[in-house]
């Protein structure tokens, strides 16, 4: 029977008011105003200096790296590496480091081109800064469903991708909220309805909810967080350890996702890391970081019950549940390993088979039909496709961008997958240098149809864990 201790109990605690004013600091979309007058925070005071000074190039089909900026709609879209203009965040928008730091000069006048001046930058900083609305006050985005949320855990960030569009469309500040430069943001999960978003922040010891604008609602504290699990028809989330903690406690919190009250439970094991709800959320899975053991914990019974891996120590990183049969697979990052249990009696996983795969396999997940995992394999560089009808790798994806794979979410077609990349090891150099950002990292965007890259989206520094909307069945 596993212990239950009431560690704290805490109500949402609502920052971003008024909502005007919080939108910049949270990132998410402000209430859309009247249209503004043609002035120099405006997007027809942005549109005149594009006009005058970049769509020489940037003003037609055959445009410069695929970007236009012409009108606002193309300006938007970005090119075919990713965003130019990220609402709110002018710091973090592509067309701003350009123009302002590129090494070597700024764009255009690197190329010989006329320089923008500071007035000019200060304007096109100005409309970012308010959203980058259009002519009629919209904000880009704002109705936005397929939202991807990437930790950065070295800058204290989360950048919010567009599944559909494929581009970064806010960034988070999480020091803006009060919270360190070193938090260290390291997993998200997400309402199936998109409502509200959840967050663990490893160094400052909390796990945050937001809101769908972004806003920060509520909060409460453990100890070192790490993977986050939501129940799927439960108000619970659940929360396990970070592998950057030696020694936590041998328990996982369990969080009323509605107050953001919390319980915790013994699991009793060293570094309890793996985390997945099984799916009708009978069963939580728990898998040590240091023993070759899973704990499965029922939650009508109470029960909890221990499995065993044979063999050296495997480094168990994380699970996915099969979202059409009874088939579980779990990571073993030091041994490039990746086991398959049957989970037809689901309090007690039976290890069905052991599949080699590329070094140091990390966060997988299951296509929406069951037919393949796809793995991260973060000392490979590379992303391995297993086909489970027959537990053989079907395939190995290698490529640009590709620096330290860690987290990994499909579309809601599985058309294409998204993998976070640490590049800690400097792997990917940046496509510009703006001087700080040579180690930032990627989200890849690979086409699983075609077993290719399409598209490399530069993000932050260390990007993590990542999330998206429970999909059906999942």
């Amino acid at each position: 029977m596993p212990f239950r201790m009431n560690v704290r109990s805490s109500t949402p605690t609502l920052l971003c008011i008024p909502l005007v004013a919080a939108a910049t600091a949270c990132g998410g979309p402000a209430p859309t105003p009247a249209p503004e007058p043609a002035s120099i925070g405006s997007y027809a005071g942005a549109q005149r200096i594009l006009t005058e000074k970049c769509t020489s190039c940037h003003g037609n089909a055959e445009a410069a790296a695929g970007l236009r900026l012409d009108t606002w709609e193309h300006l938007i879209r970005g090119s075919s590496h990713g965003e130019a203009v990220i609402p709110f965040s002018p710091d973090d928008s592509r067309l701003i480091a350009m123009a302002t730091k590129l090494a070597g000069g700024p764009h255009p006048a690197e190329l010989g081109g006329p320089a923008l001046t500071g007035d000019e930058a200060g304007t096109l900083r100005r409309w970012i800064l308010d959203g980058a609305r259009d002519g009629q006050g919209r904000v880009p985005f704002s109705d936005a469903l397929n939202l991807l949320y990437v930790c950065n855990q070295d800058d204290a960030t989360v950048s919010v991708i567009d599944m559909d569009a494929k581009v970064v469309i806010r960034v988070i500040d999480l020091q803006s909220l009060g919270f360190t430069a070193n938090a260290k943001p390291h997993h998200t999960a997400v309402e199936p309805d998109g409502s509200h978003w959840y967050i663990s922040l490893i160094a400052d010891g909390q796990v945050l909810k937001f809101n769908r604008a972004n806003e920060l609602v509520g909060r409460t504290e453990f100890e070192v967080p790490g993977l986050l699990a939501l129940h799927p028809t439960e108000d619970l989330l659940f929360v396990g350890r970070s592998m950057a903690a030696v020694n936590p406690p041998q328990r996982i919190g369990t969080i009323r996702r509605s107050d953001m009250s919390i319980e915790e439970i013994g699991v009793f094991f060293p570094r309890p890391h793996a985390l997945a709800v099984d799916r009708r959320g009978m069963q939580v899975y728990v898998a040590s970081l240091a023993e070759n053991r899973m704990a499965t914990v029922n939650y009508a019974t109470e029960e909890l019950e221990f499995t065993a891996i044979a063999g050296p120590t495997h480094v168990l990183v994380q699970f996915a549940i099969s979202p059409v049969d009874e088939t579980m697979v779990v990571s073993g990052q030091l041994t490039g390993k990746l086991f398959v249990f049957d989970v037809r009696d689901p309090l007690h996983p039976e290890q069905i088979d052991a599949i080699d795969v590329e070094a140091h396999p990390w966060h997988p997940v299951y296509s929406s039909d069951g037919r393949y995992v796809y793995i991260g394999n973060k000392e490979a560089n590379a992303v391995s496709v297993i086909d489970m009808t027959q537990r053989t790798v079907a395939g190995v994806i290698r490529g640009n961008g590709l620096s330290q794979p860690h987290g990994a979410a499909l579309s809601a077609d599985d058309r294409y997958l998204f993998v976070s990349n640490n590049n800690l090891k400097g792997a990917y150099t940046p496509r510009h240098d703006f001087g700080d950002n040579a180690s930032n990292g990627t989200v890849v965007v690979i086409d699983t149809r075609l077993g290719s890259i399409d598209k490399v989206l530069e993000v932050g520094r260390y990007p993590s864990g990542v999330s998206t909307r429970p999909r059906p069945g999942s």
